[in-house]
């Protein structure tokens, strides 16, 4: 520490009143120092004090290493200031999913202050306004560190009475008497499933579209057509008899869902903390598992 106040300030009596020590002192500890390199490190003759040729290129590698002890104790300190955790999320994952949980975290980590930055639209990472994100990542970013949790399936539901009446749902040909409520933000997700039950030319009675697939669930359960919903996020409401699955057929959605972060930040102890509980949660989460198992866990029972 000495070597480093005094050629920094390049005076052995300024080095000594930083250190809140005498010049005496000072000039003891550098001399042991030169002792124990054996080597010369100071020109003494000179006013201001001036590095030799040893100590100059001893200087700068031992004011990067105080440098870095800097940083690393600033960043010490602010990781242990910094208790506010904004979380990025899709608003119906949040309804459906996060929300209920997030009583486990906050019971886990009771200093730290939670907010959701909810979402209908942006499924990319709000750069700059939010510290981690879990979301339907479609594409990486350079600088972004990402990682899979899972990936949904893509499952038809509706209104248990849709399955009785005029024109009751028994196979997906019948969903040309109804309805199909669709997610304009997600338009393929129809698509997707018809083209895999075969049925690209259907024509339904109707469309109706929603922003969201919390507002699409829940005109499902209101009984005004067909909505697919992304499994785990309707799990709740199927086991609680407001949705059914009126077919067995589940379509893989094209894309995960991932925790989402500045590779920068991946350090803080706040992101560490999430993500590690996140990650529990999707392992955890018997729904989640049912990705993985045979279609008849949802096939509904008439």
């Amino acid at each position: 520490m000495a070597f480093e106040a005094v050629a920094r300030t390049s005076s052995f009596r300024i080095a000594a009143d930083e250190m809140n020590v005498t010049r005496s002192a000072i000039s003891h500890q550098i001399r042991a120092l030169e002792e124990q390199l054996g080597i010369l490190l100071f020109k003494r003759d000179k006013r201001p004090v001036e590095l030799t040729t040893a100590g100059k290129a001893y200087f700068p590698p031992v004011r990067e290493a105080f440098d870095q002890i800097e940083e690393q104790t600033r960043r010490l300190n602010d990781d242990e200031a910094d208790n506010e955790l904004t979380i990025q999320v899709y608003v119906t994952v949040a309804l459906k999913w996060l929300i209920p949980k997030l009583y486990d975290f906050e019971k886990r980590y009771p200093n730290m202050q939670v907010r959701l930055s909810t979402s209908y639209l942006d499924w990319d990472f709000d750069r700059g306004n939010v510290d981690v994100a879990f979301i339907l990542s479609r594409r990486k970013i350079q600088g972004l560190h990402s990682r899979d949790l899972f990936r949904s399936a893509l499952v038809p539901v509706c209104s248990p009475d849709l399955l009785k009446g005029k024109n009751p749902l028994k196979t997906p040909e019948d969903l040309r008497n109804h309805a199909l409520i669709h997610v304009y933000t997600a338009e393929e997700d129809w698509q997707a499933w018809l083209g895999a039950a075969s049925l690209n030319d259907l024509e339904p009675s109707r469309k109706l579209s929603f922003d969201s697939y919390v507002m699409a669930l829940q005109a499902a359960a209101d009984g005004k057509g067909v909505a697919l919903a992304m499994w785990p996020f309707a799990a709740e409401d199927i086991a609680s008899g407001k949705l059914v699955c009126p077919f067995d057929l589940q379509v893989p959605c094209n894309h995960s869902w991932k925790v989402v972060y500045e590779s920068a930040h991946r350090h803080k102890t706040k992101i560490r903390h999430f993500e590690k509980w996140l990650v529990s949660q999707v392992q955890n989460d018997p729904e989640v598992a049912v990705l993985s198992q045979s279609v008849d866990a949802l096939r509904v029972v008439r």
